[in-house]
């Protein structure tokens, strides 16, 4: 038998720790000297010390450890390794992606690129009521014609525009093409209302979304999608749908293009 301080030195385990797992019920001294107080461990115990050190290197909290050494369920511990292997997997998956920005960082660090201007971000736009119109454009010039038969379909509906309003506009084209392009424009809506002449009433699905919101001319455009490519490739993200604009201060709102924001994306997954 050994007392503690020994047992402490034998197991290269501090005292501290051992009075832990003892409170814990743990690991409990194989003997207390009721009128000295002195705890007593056995050399038999050091396997059992070993197996906890053991399973708290492979990230299990120790109450669970309690379980495992209680009940000696060797389909319970499968349970937990599996878990904690499934855990570690994500660890490590979130770590590569970070390292894949870094590398990223570093690599438009030295060719002089500044990223920071062109913060991507992942967010999720919810289903929504909306007035449509769409059509296909013979130039990207026009596309505020389409936002003014918008505006002509929500007065005809009587529609009560959100607060703020969210207006969008969808490029429907599976590749880029320079003319007669299939162009979305939606403005959400509260409530629902019948079909207007000019705009179509819909119930548009929710979808996820990797945007840069940035302020200024759309002769940004190129780095804005530059830097959204850039971190797709980055973090595995995939296009799986159109390329959308969201005018937070619109060219239709201020004519000067200093003050315009406008958040532009793509719809994407995993």
């Amino acid at each position: 038998m050994f007392k503690i301080g020994e047992f402490s030195k034998i197991s290269n385990t501090t005292v501290r720790t051992l009075d832990h797992y003892a409170a814990l019920g743990l690991l409990i001294p194989e003997k207390t000297d009721q009128q000295t107080n002195y705890r007593y461990y056995s050399a038999g115990q050091l396997s059992q010390l070993n197996q906890i050190k053991l399973l708290q290197q492979t990230g299990l909290p120790l109450k669970t450890i309690k379980e495992i050494i209680d009940t000696n369920d060797l389909d319970f511990l499968e349970k937990h390794y599996n878990f904690q292997e499934e855990k570690l997997q994500e660890d490590l998956d979130e770590l590569l992606k970070k390292q894949r920005m870094v590398s990223l960082l570093k690599q438009n660090m030295r060719e002089g690129k500044n990223m920071t201007k062109y913060n991507v971000v992942v967010k999720e736009v919810p289903e929504r009521n909306v007035l449509s119109v769409r059509d296909v454009i013979a130039d990207y010039t026009l596309e505020g014609e389409l936002w003014q038969r918008l505006q002509q379909g929500v007065q005809e509906a009587n529609a009560k525009m959100t607060q703020p309003p969210l207006n969008m506009t969808f490029f429907h084209n599976v590749e880029y093409v320079e003319k007669d392009a299939d162009v979305e424009v939606q403005t959400s809506v509260v409530g629902e209302y019948p079909a207007a002449q000019t705009a179509e009433f819909k119930k548009a699905p929710a979808f996820i979304m990797a945007s840069v919101t940035f302020s200024g001319s759309f002769d940004q455009m190129p780095k804005v999608t530059q830097a959204i490519g850039e971190w797709l490739e980055a973090n595995n993200y995939k296009i799986v749908g159109p390329m959308i604009n969201i005018g937070h201060v619109s060219p239709g709102e201020d004519p000067n293009p200093d003050n315009w924001v406008t958040e532009s994306g793509f719809v994407v997954s995993k």
